[in-house]
């Protein structure tokens, strides 16, 4: 029951943290050729301020609920790289920790006020790309 209260918060995490980056990604960016610059911004701050009160916590459980179910299939009784599922684990669990570094940095630059650094632009495609990948492996883990 445990595992399947997980799952579905770790779903529900994935929709809202998915559907935040694509909306950044390909719906935001159209503000900038409807609206000049600092309008553009002004509304973009407005999404960003609501979503940034929501966004960690999201990921935050997303991140538990994820770990906690990756803690039923790697483990010292069933082995680390033993079955295909568990190596296609591991590297959902390499992407993850890909996109999890990019989320504390981006937050931490945001509460530090700091400017975080050049790529980082790019940071919201990189990880809708990712995300894509994990979602298409935890499909495919089930199959192998």
């Amino acid at each position: 029951m445990a595992y399947n209260i997980a799952l579905i918060i770790h779903v529900f995490c994935a929709i809202f943290f998915v559907g935040f980056i694509f909306a950044d990604v390909f719906v935001l960016n159209i503000l900038d050729k409807k609206y000049n610059t600092q309008k553009a911004e002004e509304i973009k701050q407005t999404i960003y301020t609501k979503g940034v009160k929501v966004y960690p916590v999201c990921v935050l459980l997303l991140v538990l609920s994820g770990g906690y179910m990756f803690s039923k299939y790697i483990n010292s009784t069933l082995g680390y790289f033993q079955t295909n599922m568990q190596i296609l684990l591991w590297i959902k669990l390499f992407l993850v920790l890909g996109i999890a570094i990019g989320v504390l940095y981006s937050l931490s630059c945001k509460f530090r006020q700091k400017k975080p650094m050049a790529f980082m632009k790019h940071f919201h495609l990189i990880a809708l790309i990712l995300a894509i990948i994990i979602v298409i492996l935890a499909k495919v883990m089930f199959w192998v």
